[in-house]
């Protein structure tokens, strides 16, 4: 019995090894498959798989495409499921990435920025990025900046 038992225990630590070595080895997918599997959620209308796919911040530039898309008619939709997106070029640079991708159905180069957040890449989407004339707002300034700002603006009236 003894021996018996050895062998189960030997048994369970080699299952016990071959699982940490394979949950040690999970390939974290490359940054063109990242943009690939982004664009197809974005055609699918699928924004909560496409969120998936991108940062943190990048979480209310998707709700925002997701209202335009809504907007969409049916003919525009099928035209975007059915577009071609191919990736043509890929640029990594340690925790950035850009993959440009061809749409077929628009026949434009859309480059797609990445990072690591995590050790996955993640599609990071910009206000800028989806509307082209985008002006973020101000950044507040603290009060005696604003004073000083706001004096040096008052131009002098002149006399009557």
């Amino acid at each position: 019995m003894n021996n018996c038992m050895t062998n189960y225990l030997r048994i369970l630590n080699l299952a016990l090894l071959f699982g940490t070595v394979l949950s040690g080895c999970k390939k974290h997918a490359a940054p063109q498959e990242v943009a690939l599997n982004f664009m197809h959620a974005i055609q699918e209308s699928n924004f909560d798989l496409a969120r998936d796919y991108a940062t943190k911040e990048s979480q209310q530039v998707i709700q925002l495409y997701s209202f335009f898309d809504a907007r969409r008619n049916d003919s525009e939709r099928n035209k975007i499921k059915k577009a071609g997106i191919e990736v043509i070029e890929t640029e990594e640079n340690g925790d950035k990435a850009t993959v440009t991708v061809l749409n077929s159905s628009s026949k434009q180069k859309e480059r797609l920025q990445l990072v690591k957040e995590n050790g996955q890449w993640k599609i990071s989407l910009t206000f800028e990025s989806i509307i082209p004339n985008y002006m973020p707002p101000a950044t507040p300034l603290d009060s005696s900046e604003s004073i000083l700002q706001q004096d040096s603006l008052v131009m002098p009236q002149p006399e009557k």
